[in-house]
């Protein structure tokens, strides 16, 4: 049977006393313990790494859920039959991997039960395969090291020193890392975010020394996890702007909430590199009040040596990163075809229209909170029974009414829809748009409104629809009085224009290196540990 590394253990003897012995044989309590932990902190580092830094998305909350528990199943059981181990953990990591990507490639979309959204081929097999077992082998071996410095985990009785020194160190943090990232975004991001930064880095610290030890490596290790937690935490869960004026205090009726989101530059390539180097300054110099037997050997050259391998990335990422979301132009004019009678019917009459659209992708995080995608459309559309219609759009729409099917909050850049995708209709086949939106309008005929809240949804057509671009003004299951028909739908078979995003490459080349950094520091901590260095058989 292949375990853990011998370790001792008390027992009794055969004659009923006291006795130290030594064994290999990992128990279910390991294993369901170990487990757990790979678990957590696995999904953490897929969270912060490859869905915040590397994919800037939020599959949400269903996604952490029943990923959590796949990792727990194929880590508790790959454990309990390979045992522990570097070379084990990438076998199991693998495995893991497969059956993952093959789950979420046949099995079940992302986004249930908020907006369902199969997975395309790049974030699957392409992108997905290999990042995901970055990350998810990432966590492994941060997990492995932490089991292993079991052995250097001094149990002091400081419990009250400790708490005391995490009190004044979690201040020293957030008020440095609060405060220089606020005076280089130049935004205040409200005494909440001081407050919840505060609730988490206190327990941590306290939960890290208890685990990891007090030396420099833990220190280095701890403030990189605890850096990159204050980022997830940012990106999924915890918008700036609270509270806003006036504060409740002895009223009763709500006060305003107006929040706001840090977008991909702001939070991943400016702020990210404050909190790691405010959070390894401050761990450093918390060492020597952690313990009162002796003084620790801070090597400060190998921790600024790992600080910069995690930060320079990311700085060195800031000229490529444009600031806000993705933009997108697109117009067309002129001969047009234009649709009578039922919906997709596809009896087409020769018309003259014109369209404009301007739009900015500003993330793909599940929230309905501002800042939202922005949109404005322009459209006239000269019907052929010869009336001229008039459509204007100026928000986007972020969730469908009717709870139908996603969004993309309004602005989809380089996305698949319609067809069996669960977006838009079945009446068409499944396309892959460089641009579509959706978004709420208003209809005019002769300068005055025949109707307001109307949906619109523009797309372009790539390989399935090639050189073609569509609008489509009202909805299948709501008939907009006033429209011929109760809809409009025109496509013009040329257009101008298209996205401008930043380059993909940007975000997977910086998440790329910071998870290659990532994994070469956890290989090089194991390496450090007694077994680190040896195969783990039992004899």
């Amino acid at each position: 049977m292949v375990t853990e590394a011998t370790r001792p253990r008390t027992g009794k003897d055969a004659d009923g006393g006291d006795a130290t012995k030594t064994t290999s044989v990992l128990s279910t309590r390991d294993v369901a313990k170990f487990a757990a932990m790979v678990a957590l902190l696995a999904i953490f580092a897929d969270a912060a790494i490859g869905h915040g830094l590397l994919w800037e998305n939020d599959p949400y909350w269903t996604y952490w859920v029943t990923k959590t528990f796949l990792i727990a199943t194929v880590f508790g059981l790959g454990t309990a039959w390979l045992g522990m181990g570097i070379g084990r953990g990438a076998v199991i990591t693998a495995v893991h991997t497969v059956v993952l990507t093959v789950y979420y490639w046949t099995f079940s979309p992302i986004g249930l039960p908020s907006h369902p959204n199969w997975l395309d081929l790049e974030h699957t097999w392409i992108t997905g395969l290999p990042v995901h077992f970055g990350v998810i082998y990432a966590g492994y071996l941060l997990s492995l090291w932490l089991w292993r410095r079991r052995a250097v985990v001094l149990a002091e009785p400081t419990a009250g020193r400790e708490a005391l020194v995490a009190l004044v160190a979690g201040v020293a943090i957030v008020v440095l890392a609060g405060g220089v990232a606020a005076a280089v975004l130049g935004d205040f991001p409200g005494f909440t975010w001081f407050l919840v930064r505060l609730l988490l880095t206190v327990p941590f610290l306290l939960l890290w020394w208890a685990l990891a030890g007090r030396d420099w490596v833990s220190a280095v290790a701890g403030a990189a996890t605890l850096a990159f937690m204050w980022a997830a935490y940012g990106h999924f869960l915890g918008p700036n702007g609270l509270p806003d004026e006036p504060l409740r205090i002895l009223g009763q009726e709500p006060p305003p909430a107006n929040v706001s989101w840090l977008d991909y530059r702001e939070l991943w390539l400016e702020s990210l590199p404050i909190y790691l180097v405010a959070s390894v300054a401050v761990m450093l110099a918390a060492l020597p009040f952690l313990t009162a037997r002796s003084r620790p050997r801070i090597a400060w050259l190998p921790a600024g040596a790992a600080l910069a391998v995690l930060v320079l990335p990311l700085v060195a990422a800031l000229p490529a990163t444009d600031p806000g979301g993705d933009d997108a132009e697109l117009s067309a004019s002129g001969a047009a075809q234009v649709e009578r009678g039922t919906w997709y019917s596809d009896d087409f009459e020769r018309g003259e229209a014109e369209l404009r659209l301007v739009a900015e992708d500003r993330g793909g995080r599940v929230t309905p909170l501002e800042p939202h995608d922005e949109l404005a459309i322009s459209a006239r559309v000269a019907y052929p029974d010869g009336e001229t219609y008039a459509i204007t759009v100026e928000r986007p729409l972020v969730d469908d009414p009717l709870g139908r099917h996603g969004t993309w909050w309004g602005v989809g850049l380089d996305v698949w829809h319609h067809g069996e995708s669960g977006i838009g209709t079945d009446e068409l086949p499944a396309v892959r748009s460089e641009v579509a939106v959706f978004g709420v309008g208003e209809v005019r005929v002769g300068g005055d409104v025949i109707a307001s809240g109307v949906p619109v949804h523009v797309m372009t057509g790539e390989d399935e629809l090639p050189g073609r671009l569509e609008l489509n003004v009202g909805d299948e299951e709501t008939p907009v009085v006033g429209l011929p028909d109760g809809h409009l739908r025109v496509v013009w078979d040329d257009y101008s224009g298209g996205a401008e995003t930043t380059p993909t490459w940007t975000r997977y080349a910086v998440g790329g290196v910071v998870l290659v950094a990532v994994l070469g520091l956890l290989l090089l901590a194991n390496a450090r540990e007694p077994g680190g260095g040896r195969h783990e058989l039992r004899a």
